[in-house]
């Protein structure tokens, strides 16, 4: 009992932290859009954006590869700045679009065929909110193991010097915390409208997305042999 006491009592326990990073190339492309419109009347409001939201829903089923969901939806009263004037209802909807990018695409550069039905839906009168490279569930768990391993080396490097400095040994962690920072949000830009008689497709080159995890760690030093 003494001697377990003296054992723990002779050794250095360090604290160290470390933040480690991953960069990786977008394996996916985004897009958000929204179809707004406004009338006299709230049901026709919502007429036009349900017209609008089928024929967008359509379009994008059509196109091999492209996963399309529908997000918020809102209806809203808005008073004129004449007060003579009548209200006007404004509703709208969310489009997620989402597509696998191609393997070796320059800077995960999207399908053409992708920008090219975002252009068709900016002619439909859709707004375009954003359009962002982005990791797949896939991807991002990769992502997340290298930075914590960036990390831990880190901390493995900090502790062999610490112990060379000190002449002694590294023993085992006894404790080590783990939290990533999954890559924020993409830039976002004001809703953009094109008219349909200058209406392009957009252009998209996605950076590498940074993946970040901070990891902290205790473990002891013990005397040589």
């Amino acid at each position: 009992m003494v001697s377990s006491l003296n054992i723990a009592a002779a050794q250095t326990v360090l604290n160290l932290a470390a933040d480690g990073s991953s960069q990786a190339e977008p394996d996916q492309i985004t897009a958000s859009l929204t179809a707004q419109f406004s009338s006299g009347g709230a049901a026709s409001a919502q007429a036009k954006v349900n017209s609008a939201m089928a024929q967008a829903l359509a379009k994008a089923k059509a196109v091999s590869g492209v996963t399309a969901t529908t997000g918020d939806y809102s209806v809203y009263q808005t008073a004129p700045s004449d007060s003579a004037q009548p209200p006007v209802y404004q509703a709208s909807q969310t489009l997620q679009l989402v597509m696998q990018a191609p393997q070796g695409a320059p800077q995960g550069a999207p399908p053409g065929a992708f920008t090219a039905l975002v252009g068709e839906l900016q002619e439909k009168g859709l707004l375009l909110n954003s359009l962002n490279g982005d990791l797949s569930p896939k991807a991002q768990a990769a992502a997340e193991q290298s930075a914590i391993l960036d990390a831990i080396r880190q901390i493995q490097v900090q502790a062999k010097a610490v112990a060379s400095v000190l002449n002694e040994q590294i023993g085992k962690f006894q404790v080590l915390n783990v939290n990533v920072n999954a890559p924020g949000p993409m830039p976002r830009v004001g809703p953009m409208m094109m008219m349909a008689q200058t209406a392009a497709p957009p252009l998209a080159a996605p950076a590498k997305i940074t993946v970040q995890a901070s990891v902290s760690a205790t473990l002891s030093l013990t005397p040589p042999p």
